[in-house]
């Protein structure tokens, strides 16, 4: 395994990464479900020194943390502004309605953060162990830059069992009415632990 730092120009590797894990779930389309998770990794990349991804010995991407300190300005801005001037109505409205909720629960979550956190944004792995060691790695980074406390966004489509069952301190649910449905409600949840 290789740790190396993401570069923006791998956020399209990292987008269909996601789509496919979320395709199932997404009944739009191939290409509405890349656009959308560009847009959901692009609103969590905010400082490249703490953007990693794991490597297999080959070069193949299998897994991408994202990790920000409190007062840090995410750098999707003039990505949204362009996708919105590029596309129809339709897809201005969901892109203007997904990145409406995404500033809204991280504005939530900031105002519970201390100044002394950080916050994993994204974490996505293909092969077992490579997500653990890349948030180990970003623990690290985050340490050196005086965070004391990690905070997560997660939610009902992603595994969020995991922060029950890592010693992380669920510190808000919510169901969120505009994405649920009688059959699939969506929960958000917002996690916590002391890393030092």
């Amino acid at each position: 395994m290789l740790i190396q730092p993401l570069d923006i120009a791998d956020i399209d590797i990292v987008a269909e990464m996601l789509a496919k894990m979320w395709e199932k779930d997404i009944a739009r389309g191939i290409e509405h479900i890349i656009d959308f998770s560009r847009e959901v990794v692009l609103n969590m990349f905010f400082d490249p020194q703490l953007a990693l991804k794991a490597c297999d010995d080959d070069g193949t991407l299998q897994a991408v943390a994202l990790a920000r300190m409190k007062n840090e300005v995410n750098i999707s801005e003039q990505w949204v502004e362009d996708f919105l001037a590029a596309n129809n109505d339709e897809e201005r409205k969901r892109v203007i309605d997904a990145t409406a909720y995404l500033l809204r629960t991280e504005r939530d979550l900031l105002n519970l953060m201390s100044d002394d956190s950080a916050k994993f944004s994204f974490l996505l792995s293909y092969k077992h162990g490579y997500a653990n060691a890349l948030q180990e790695a970003l623990k690290r980074l985050l340490i050196d830059r005086g965070a004391r406390w990690t905070y997560h966004i997660t939610d009902s489509t992603c595994s969020w069992q995991y922060f029950d069952s890592h010693g992380y301190e669920r510190i808000h649910e919510e169901l969120v009415k505009p994405f649920s449905t009688k059959e699939h409600p969506y929960y958000c949840f917002f996690y916590r632990k002391r890393i030092i």
